[in-house]
């Protein structure tokens, strides 16, 4: 009996051991026959309320979902709830990749995008299907506020137009729900700007990006999800964002970046733009508030598209650009300090809000 009961213990003992091979030769088989994770499993979903729709998020890490619910927290969804665009992101802890972020490529053609940074994290967006796949290294992920920009933003850009946005590459503050568009070329203070109008009582929306949207005939502008984003000469000005930001580095680029204040629950997600002013930095010793002809400032904003999106949305751009175009405009020239076009922020919302 003794020996019975042993030979069943080593065979037992075997019997194990050739099970975990088979085990650890079919993960292995898989992981060859799957080897961008399409197959992974996404235990982990939401739907998200992102600005006036719903995109159902699916991951395969809890903390990704986190990130990404309190990211679009801020915003309203639709009111049945129902997702109109399918976003699937999964986070690969094999890879050992980190910060800084990897240089960011990217190609588009018949309704596909594809964008990829270094060599294992990617964005696919298929329109038509209205699905999206992301693949990100989860060392990358542990930067928060680079995985929000350039990651998460580059996934928005491309799914806006499926979305009913078009996004503008603006500033944005408001009194209430009325919004003030802020506009210019780079290094214009635009951000600086925006975010000393706080002190004057205003509410920071974005600093580099709104999207507009066309709803029931009304013109809104929601604000972008990124964090702040201040030149290093910035803390010149402001020698105090050196405590409450985080240096940030991509590709060329240097950034001081900060996080948003939540916004108040009491009002909607959006502003209704009614009014814009371009800054002009360095041109006038005395600030010179002009106003720009319809045409002008029509023929302008074509430039301000901050994606080319595809052929198919070239309607829902011209209809939201040529509502915008109706929103009077300004040119505000002044010196080098961006306080200076604060008062001018705050006299056109109130001299427009009727």
């Amino acid at each position: 009996m003794k020996r019975i009961i042993e030979a069943a213990a080593i065979q037992t003992e075997n019997d194990m051991r050739a099970e975990t091979a088979c085990v650890e030769v079919a993960h292995a088989s898989r992981a060859r026959i799957d080897p961008m994770r399409r197959f992974a499993p996404v235990p982990y979903s939401a739907v998200l309320p992102v600005m006036g729709s719903s995109v159902r998020l699916e991951t395969n890490s809890s903390k990704l979902l986190t990130h990404m619910v309190e990211l679009f927290a801020q915003y309203e969804g639709q009111a049945s709830g129902r997702s109109t665009f399918q976003w699937r992101i999964i986070v690969d802890d094999d890879v050992a990749v980190g910060p800084p972020w990897p240089w960011r490529s990217a190609f588009s053609g018949d309704g596909l995008r594809f964008a990829q940074f270094g060599q294992r994290s990617f964005v696919a967006v298929d329109l038509v299907a209205r699905e999206a796949v992301a693949f990100v290294a989860a060392g990358l992920l542990e930067d928060g506020p680079g995985f929000t920009s350039p990651f998460i933003d580059t996934l928005f850009y491309m799914t806006t137009g499926s979305l009913g946005l078009v996004p503008i590459v603006t500033a944005c503050v408001s009194s209430g729900t009325k919004g003030l568009l802020v506009m210019g070329a780079p290094n214009q203070g635009k951000t600086t700007a925006s975010y000393l109008a706080t002190g004057a009582g205003l509410t920071f929306h974005a600093d580099q990006s709104v999207f507009l949207e066309m709803a029931s005939g009304e013109l809104r502008a929601w604000g972008d999800f990124v964090p702040i984003a201040f030149r290093p000469e910035t803390l010149h000005f402001l020698p105090e964002l050196a405590s409450r930001t985080r240096a940030f580095s991509y590709c060329d680029f240097n950034f001081f970046y900060m996080d948003k204040h939540k916004r108040d629950s009491r009002l909607p997600g959006f502003v209704t733009p009614i009014c814009c002013v371009f800054l002009q930095r360095d041109s006038a010793s005395v600030p010179r508030l002009t106003r720009l002809a319809k045409s002008e400032f029509s023929d302008s904003l074509s430039r301000y598209v901050a994606f080319k999106d595809d052929d198919r949305f070239e309607e829902l751009r011209l209809k939201t650009l040529t509502a915008l175009a109706h929103v009077p405009a300004y040119q505000l020239a002044y010196g080098s300090d961006p306080a200076t076009a604060v008062p001018f922020l705050a006299h056109l919302l109130t001299r427009h809000d009727v």
